[in-house]
């Protein structure tokens, strides 16, 4: 098989492969099932975490919707299939069957063919194995039927070939789920600061946008979009914004370290202006490209309160209730008599409470506490 590859099919199955990679939707997940078709396969299975006797394991099985498994103790023979695995730590990036380490003869009468593989109708294993962050053993499983007969030298060739692109494409889907879990962890801090951003390319077009900045965009109260790039509605202000635009454009082309510029801008509206930063990001010149971002949007609405958990402001420094609503009050910006008119206390038991919040913060200025609790992880719930 190795030197009559269909190419089509090939190119499908790699499709397929890195497609799964770059997708946690179940119908991108089809390089499983594709293999399976090509290769004549009972079952083909990418094990990312095997199952044990105390742990769930995590399955990608072909089928007609590459549907994964999460496998624990309740699936009972089909987990201890897995966790009896003959195929264990195999040589990495190797294919190996289940023949190249127990005869045949022995494996038929062995217990482990009669209670795990007999009766799932398997016959014949092949295996590959390879290493993740280089502690994380991943493994494919390829099982057939005694009629669709043993692995020929060919086929375990053909699949030789497909070992990099196993090992690429797990990797890369892992790292992508990695990083989209840290990207929404982000966003979902970034929205409740209400703070909007933009990515520009090279010519200072917008090439994406957070749900925060849609929002701004459809107010128009402070700034508009006009084609595809951020005018400002204060004409004065816009010149400038232009010209801030264009120098960190023209510092990242020649390779300099480009300016990190920040505006004041005057709301239509009459409201507390936005403050926008004009962040520069960094970029390779190989990687340049009409899709690569050059510039970062910071724009925040110094309005909008943040969302600081009580429960967990509580947690970080041992805070009671009374002490917590307090703190997060002086920094949302009120003084200690309004304090006290917001929590209908007096005065004095407001003060009593910071000297404890002193102590437990350690920090000897009301100024020092609010910086404290907005730099916080409390912030960022």
């Amino acid at each position: 098989m190795a030197a009559n590859i269909d190419l089509v099919a090939f190119s499908d199955l790699l499709c397929a492969l890195y497609g799964s990679a770059a997708s946690s939707e179940s119908t991108n997940k089809q390089f499983l099932t594709l293999l399976k078709k090509q290769l004549n396969l009972q079952h083909a299975t990418l094990i990312v975490r095997p199952p044990t006797t105390s742990e769930a394991g995590l399955i990608y099985t072909s089928g007609s919707d590459a549907d994964i498994a999460i496998l624990g103790n309740e699936d009972g023979g089909y987990t201890s299939l897995y966790v009896q695995d003959p195929l264990v730590n195999l040589p990495l990036k190797e294919v190996v069957t289940i023949d190249d380490q127990t005869p045949r003869a022995q494996l038929l009468k062995s217990e482990y063919y009669q209670l795990f593989l007999k009766p799932f109708n398997i016959y014949y294993i092949a295996g590959i194995d390879w290493l993740y962050d280089k502690s994380s053993r991943i493994s494919v499983r390829f099982t057939r039927e005694k009629s669709q007969g043993p692995f020929t030298d060919d086929e375990k060739d053909f699949l030789r070939l497909l070992i990099p692109h196993l090992e690429q494409s797990v990797s890369i889907g892992l790292q992508l789920r990695q990083l989209d879990a840290e990207r929404q962890i982000y966003a979902d801090s970034i929205s409740r600061r209400s703070i909007a951003i933009f990515t520009l390319d090279r010519h200072g077009n917008i090439l994406q946008s957070n749900t925060t900045a849609e929002q701004y965009l459809k107010e128009a109260d402070g700034f508009h979009q006009v084609q595809k790039r951020i005018k400002l509605n204060n004409s004065g202000q816009n010149e400038l914004f232009t010209q801030y635009i264009a120098q960190a454009l023209e510092a990242i082309r020649k390779g300099e370290r480009a300016p990190v510029n920040a505006l004041a801008v005057t709301r239509d509206s009459g409201r507390a202006p936005y403050q926008l930063m004009i962040k520069p990001m960094p970029v390779e010149s190989h990687d340049e490209s009409d899709i690569t971002p050059y510039l970062t949007l910071l724009i925040q609405d110094p309005e909008k309160n943040l969302e600081i958990s009580v429960r967990t402001l509580m947690n970080l420094y041992q805070l009671t209730m009374s002490e917590a609503t307090i703190a997060i009050l002086l920094a949302e910006g009120h003084n200690t008599d309004e304090v006290a008119n917001e929590l209908n206390i007096k005065k004095n038991t407001v003060r009593a409470h910071l000297r404890s919040m002193f102590v437990k913060m350690g920090v000897t200025q009301q100024s020092m506490l609010v910086t404290l609790v907005l730099t916080s992880l409390a912030s960022t719930q």
